[in-house]
């Protein structure tokens, strides 16, 4: 019972080491890369439709630039976070579950940063064209910093965890977790999935909701895709080994 008490002990231990190096990381980059932030909004903003910026508050600039630190910071120490997170879990895992918890912390990443940079780069330019449209001739728009700093990283990130989803569903396909035909049996509802998440990131109208939409259903298709390639049947023969040794031994 003791050695079961002190496992348990050392293991919630691991655990708050592990939190403390990825906080403690987090916690070092967020405070250099303030410095860097301002540089880094007069950038992203430069790349958007948008040309007049205001600050209608005293604190606003300020903690748009906090949210935009926090949100790099993340960004960068990613591949820390997924080391210490691996680490942690993998010497509980069989050596095939490691396997594919190397498969994804790699390309995961990768696919990660391409989604988000692709949700920058083509997504938030077409919604704000969008959105400028609507004001029409003699309106002058107005942008705040904050909620368009909030509007650029809400619809950027998703984009990169959208993204990985072609790999996980391959991942679990391989490991005869998931059948190919589970994806044609729900496509109705990802559709209408796709429409709900459309409705909550991207602006109200019709337009942007299906700007939205289709490349997020798009995905599914793709995920829909790899798992048809990628799986494996369960193998029959582990199954049936037990049921012949109980034969012979009748």
């Amino acid at each position: 019972m003791n050695d079961k008490r002190m496992s348990v002990t050392e293991h919630l231990a691991e655990l708050r080491n592990r939190l403390f190096v990825i906080l403690g990381a987090v916690a070092v980059v967020f405070l250099i890369g303030f410095f860097y932030t301002r540089p880094v909004m007069h950038w992203i903003i430069a790349h958007t439709p948008v040309h007049h910026v205001i600050v209608t508050g005293v604190t606003e600039a300020f903690f748009a630039l906090i949210k935009l630190d926090l949100a790099m910071s993340l960004i960068l120490t990613s591949p820390l976070i997924l080391y210490e997170v691996a680490s942690f879990i993998l010497p509980g895992l069989t050596h095939i579950e490691r396997r594919v918890v190397g498969v994804i912390v790699g390309p995961g990443l990768v696919l990660f940063l391409i989604g988000a940079a692709t949700g920058y780069l083509v997504f938030v330019p077409i919604v704000l064209h969008v959105m400028l449209s609507f004001t029409g001739h003699g309106i002058e728009p107005l942008w705040r910093l904050g909620s368009l700093l909030s509007f650029i990283i809400d619809l950027s990130l998703p984009f990169g965890v959208f993204a990985e989803l072609p790999l996980v569903s391959g991942v679990l396909s391989h490991l005869g977790m998931v059948h190919p035909a589970m994806f044609a049996r729900y496509r109705r509802y990802a559709i209408l999935l796709s429409f709900f998440i459309a409705a909550i990131l991207a602006p109200p109208d019709a337009l942007s909701m299906t700007l939205m939409a289709l490349p997020i259903y798009l995905i599914y298709e793709v995920s829909a895709l790899v798992a048809r390639f990628t799986y494996k049947p369960p193998d029959v023969s582990e199954h049936a080994a037990p049921s012949d040794n109980s034969e012979g031994s009748v």
